[in-house]
């Protein structure tokens, strides 16, 4: 039985769990068929909002907001729900990158092969700088469930080091950061959670975490497809396998 894939947020939350009783019972709560519909349309759109530039194109005109709702709109194929949240996050780190004078640079970086047929991707292909320089930032549009604590952000950082940091010697001083969209009375704001409060994890450590998390997802979906009996499943392999 093929294994369901975890998203990046639940696989980093998932992986930042070190007891294993309390591992098992998170995944025994995970709903594997996640929500009725995902952020995608904003993350598709998120070069627009930011205004990135490419090496090819240069400084172009900016994308007005009006057009870049307009797309979001169009991508989102899961109802009004989908298409209002969506654009409510985008409207919020639209307004913020201006604000706080973000600038943003088109950079592809890949996805990280898992090694079991499944990549994942803790970066958005756009490199942001500030007055502090630049920082690679991954957006969790979450309301509630997502990258809530240090622990889960130190799987994210050290996923993004090891990925990015330390292959795009370009990027190798460059900060790591979450980014998120906490509900406030007036709806939606940003959080911006840089690197500085944990190590990073080694890549054995790390690749460690991972297989861990698979391999009990995989056991526990084949004992409960199998009604409750043991299989001795196995699992994925390293992690850029």
């Amino acid at each position: 039985m093929k294994t369901r894939r975890l998203s990046e947020i639940d696989l980093a939350r998932l992986a930042s769990l070190t007891n294993q009783e309390e591992l098992e019972l998170s995944l025994r709560r995970y709903n594997a068929g996640g929500t009725a519909w995902s952020y995608n349309p904003v993350r598709a759109s998120n070069s627009d909002i930011l205004g990135a530039t490419t090496p090819l194109h240069g400084v172009l005109p900016p994308v007005p907001w009006s057009k870049i709702e307009q797309q979001i709109v169009a991508a989102s194929t899961r109802g009004a729900h989908q298409a209002a949240s969506n654009v409510e996050v985008g409207k919020v780190l639209f307004d913020a990158a201006r604000r706080m004078g973000w600038s943003a640079a088109n950079y592809e970086m890949g996805r990280l092969s898992i090694g079991i047929g499944e990549s994942v991707s803790y970066w958005c292909n756009v490199v942001l700088a500030d007055e502090g320089g630049p920082f690679i930032p991954f957006f969790d549009h979450r309301r509630n469930g997502g990258v809530s604590n240090a622990a889960i952000r130190q799987i994210v950082f050290s996923m993004q080091s090891i990925w990015v940091r330390d292959r795009h010697p370009d990027l190798a001083e460059a900060r790591l950061a979450v980014i998120q969209f906490p509900p406030n009375r007036d709806g939606r704001s940003v959080r911006v959670h840089f690197h500085n409060e944990a190590e990073l994890l080694p890549y054995e450590v790390l690749d460690a975490r991972v297989r861990n998390v698979y391999v009990t997802w995989a056991r526990m979906s084949d004992e409960k497809a199998r009604g409750g009996r043991g299989t001795g499943t196995g699992g994925p392999g390293d992690l850029f396998g």
